[in-house]
């Protein structure tokens, strides 16, 4: 069976440290979180700087649209 990536690094750069940060899905949301500083934030707080990769990774994950 064909499984979507569960998390994929941006270039997006960590607002504390500037490490690039990484994006994770659980079953219910979507976290950045740096690999350096430790720092995890809503992807939304990101969503001005989305980058390539993580506009990919958005695309693949799985919402209730009704």
């Amino acid at each position: 069976m064909w499984r979507l990536p569960r998390k994929v690094q941006t270039t997006i750069p960590c607002r504390q440290c500037k490490a690039p940060l990484v994006a994770e899905r659980s079953c219910r949301k979507v976290t950045l979180t740096c690999p350096s500083c430790g720092v995890s934030v809503d992807v939304v707080e990101y969503a001005d700087a989305m980058d390539n990769a993580l506009e990919d990774f958005m695309g693949n994950v799985p919402c209730d649209r009704t």
